[in-house]
């Protein structure tokens, strides 16, 4: 592995990843639609898939630039960069207060490389419910990770339409991709942010902080 090319180390960090994801379906199959740790049954979260904030994230409508560009590359491509993945879940699980199954579900639908133990455990691993789960005060700011990864908004321009001159193929192709019952056009304004980034990460914080278990 020193001697193979450069990302091997993380190719086999995901292929472990997987394979414990898999060990855990089998010997705790209530992963894949409870959470593993049981006491977070008892974790207050939105799960009406038909609040107004759900559908804005599912149609890249949220009024954050990392979040919206995630969901419309999935939305075009049925992919999602792993960076990108990581931002839309815990803004959705986080900011949002919205229930894992949320995500899966919609991952379920849209994902070409959808996978059932993988998507469990990751999506727990986003909202703290799982067997590796990322800790309760690690909320991504989705602002500072666009300014670290995509500094030059080469990701967000190609994905994002509204308000630009020219959009790129992969932004107008999104309008063609989403259901016409939508009703969306690359000539609508660009959505103000749903919730503002730091109440929603406080609103996070105050209930892990004040869960009774």
């Amino acid at each position: 592995m020193q001697d193979g090319k450069r990302g091997a180390e993380t190719f086999l960090k995901e292929l472990a990843w997987r394979e414990f994801a898999y060990h855990l379906m089998y010997h705790t199959p209530r992963i894949l639609d409870q959470n593993w740790r049981e006491e977070w049954q008892a974790f207050p979260c939105f799960q009406d898939e038909r609040r107004a904030e759900v559908l804005a994230w599912k149609q890249g409508r949220t009024g954050v630039p990392f979040v919206d560009a995630a969901m419309r590359e999935l939305q075009v491509t049925g992919r999602i960069h792993n960076r990108g993945r990581m931002i839309m879940a815990s803004y959705l699980t986080k900011h949002l207060m919205c229930h894992w199954r949320i995500g899966q579900k919609w991952f379920e639908e849209h994902l070409i490389d959808w996978d059932p133990a993988n998507n469990a455990m990751g999506w727990q691993w986003a909202a703290g419910s799982g067997p590796d789960a990322t800790p309760f005060f690690r909320i991504f700011n989705p602002e500072t990770q666009l300014d670290r990864f995509d500094k030059g908004r080469d990701y967000t321009r190609r994905w994002i339409a509204e308000g630009r001159a020219s959009p790129s193929k992969d932004a107008l192709a999104y309008f063609v991709a989403i259901p016409r019952r939508w009703g969306l056009s690359p000539d609508d304004d660009y959505p103000d942010p749903i919730v503002d980034l730091s109440e929603g990460r406080e609103r996070a914080l105050d209930a892990y902080r004040n869960r009774d278990f």
